[in-house]
């Protein structure tokens, strides 16, 4: 299955995004500080992100920059409670392939990343985790 990373800032959306994306057999790394989920992709590729807009300390879109930059390959669902034209612009620009926006129901959730999965072959994620540089 997919390694799949969330950043969220709120951990309660964190613990139930991993739930949610466990139980559907994937692997699920979740950050809520901006600069672990940084210093996370400096080794690892994620098949997916899943990255809230809005954050404490930073912001979601400087994270998308760095995968851009980094992670190229890497596919991006932004989320967000605070939905503006200007985030949802800046994002389509920057190459995101979906949106969502808080509250998310877990049917949304669950067939969004289906849906972006099944875009891209998935690379098998039984053994054990791949580092890399970029």
């Amino acid at each position: 299955m997919a390694l799949i990373m969330v950043l969220d800032d709120e951990k309660d959306a964190c613990r139930l995004m991993h739930r949610i994306l466990s139980r559907l057999g994937h692997h699920v790394q979740v950050f809520c500080r901006a600069e672990e989920a940084r210093m996370w992709l400096a080794t690892s590729e994620p098949d997916l992100a899943l990255l809230d807009i809005k954050l404490k300390e930073d912001n979601g879109l400087s994270i998308l920059k760095f995968i851009r930059a980094h992670r190229p390959g890497v596919k991006v669902l932004m989320i967000t409670g605070y939905p503006s034209s200007e985030t949802a612009q800046e994002a389509v620009r920057l190459g995101i392939e979906g949106y969502l926006i808080k509250p998310v129901e877990i049917e949304d959730l669950e067939s969004r990343v289906a849906e972006l999965l099944k875009k891209s072959a998935v690379r098998d994620r039984s053994s054990p985790k791949r580092k890399e540089s970029p």
